[in-house]
């Protein structure tokens, strides 16, 4: 059986996938789909990592029932969970919870949603602060530096980096974290990597055969949950490289380059529909870029042929659309017409 081609992986029974698996030491849970994939990577042979170090970021925001529009939320915790590639384990985490400003008290469905208390928020430090303290734990572990990322963030979809921590930068006025603008999305790679639905956390531990750990709509919990499939995904043979990222980065050679970004500086903060530095005071975005996305084709029809752009009020950034999200190859494991159909 170690002449295996992936078609004739494909018609093999349960049963015998599980032997054959069995036969190689590899982890006999999951689906079909997913033992289908697993003993393909192994006949094949795996590809060597890019990254010694992943991060899986999974932030909670105030929300409630019914939220108005438009919606300001406020990230009120932040976990951050390292993995060692090499070692395939959880081997560090940070956290913390965040003290929100515009909306300090919680609502009944966000306490009971997430589990965090009113006490808790109200004891801790504001975003701010906390995010300082991320920045300071990511270098103590030689994880980010100006020239060159050496750890990449994992996600659970593009809405922590773009909705989430982009808005608290608008709301705190700090600069949106040049480590943050590309990311990879684990529920994506997840998908296209074993041929299943794309789907939520426990939808992904599910077909894994993987109970859930901890709480739900827990930061931490999330977090850890998420490094748990990561780390299946890394066993699996899947090459982790970023798949998302924010649509102003500049493509060199066929690689993402990240835009560089001033130094930390509470006082100024980064716009990201123009990439410039905005002061303190000013919490709008540039005029010249306000026309330029309402001249885009996407806004066109929404704008009046007689409407202009007042010099006098220029919209925030908070009312500006969020930047697309652009896709980038996320696995090197190709599929065959039979693993298709």
């Amino acid at each position: 059986m170690s002449n295996l081609i992936e078609e004739q992986i494909d018609r093999l029974s349960y049963n015998v996938l599980l032997k054959e698996l069995a036969k190689r030491n590899l982890s006999t849970r999951g689906n079909i789909d997913i033992l289908k994939t697993r003993l393909t990577c192994s006949c094949k042979g795996y590809e060597e990592q890019v990254y010694k170090f992943v991060a899986v970021i999974d932030f909670e925001a105030t929300c409630t029932a019914k939220p108005p529009n438009p919606y300001i939320q406020e990230i009120i915790e932040f976990p951050v969970v390292l993995i060692d590639v090499a070692k395939q384990e959880i081997v560090d985490t940070f956290h913390s919870y965040c003290k929100p400003v515009r909306q300090p008290i919680l609502s009944d469905y966000c306490k009971q949603l997430t589990g965090i208390t009113q006490e808790q928020v109200n004891n801790a430090l504001v975003f701010t602060d906390v995010f300082i303290n991320v920045e300071r734990w990511l270098n103590d572990r030689n994880l980010i530096s100006d020239s060159e990322q050496k750890c990449l963030f994992i996600t659970d979809g593009p809405s922590d980096f773009k909705k989430y921590l982009r808005m608290q930068c608008e709301i705190s006025h700090i600069i949106y974290p040049n480590w943050a603008y590309q990311w990879f999305n684990v529920k994506k790679t997840f998908s296209d990597f074993y041929f299943v639905m794309p789907g939520r956390i426990q939808n992904m531990l599910e077909n894994l055969h993987l109970p859930f750990h901890g709480n739900l709509h827990s930061g931490l919990d999330d977090a850890i949950n998420i490094g748990r499939i990561v780390i299946q995904l890394i066993q699996d043979g899947c090459v982790l490289v970023s798949n998302e990222y924010y649509a102003l980065s500049r493509v060199t050679s066929g690689r993402n380059t990240l835009l560089s970004t001033a130094q930390y500086d509470p006082a100024k903060m980064i716009c990201l529909n123009c990439s410039k530095s905005h002061f303190k005071d000013q919490r709008s975005c540039m005029e010249d870029a306000v026309k330029r996305i309402q001249r885009s084709k996407s806004h066109h029809s929404q704008i009046h042929s007689n409407r202009s752009i007042s010099s006098k009020k220029i919209p925030s950034l908070l009312d500006l659309p969020y930047p697309s999200c652009t896709n980038s190859q996320t696995f090197r494991h190709q599929s065959s017409s039979s693993r298709l159909s």
